[in-house]
């Protein structure tokens, strides 16, 4: 059984994939490469930084802010939930 920090991480995952299905157009796409890096090709920050020539700080804080991006976009318009029904 996974520990509750794996859990949270999949889960984590899990909802960011499924909110880049649902509003990943509305990302530009330096935010959606960004954003596919790290939750879908599971590269690290300090490769992601060290493939776009920026700080793994730089990193992280573009894929928080982007993630954050995505969620407003879900808060306002609802599409995941009403999708679930």
């Amino acid at each position: 059984m996974p520990d509750t920090q794996t859990r949270f991480d999949l889960e984590k995952i899990q909802r960011m994939n499924l909110l880049y299905d649902f509003y990943g157009e509305l990302l530009t796409p330096k935010q959606s490469a960004y954003l596919t890096m790290y939750y879908m090709d599971d590269l690290s920050l300090g490769e992601i930084a060290k493939h776009n020539g920026i700080t793994p700080q730089a990193a992280a804080d573009l894929i928080k802010r982007t993630g954050a991006l995505l969620e407003q976009y879900e808060k306002k318009l609802g599409l995941i939930q009403k999708h679930a029904g």
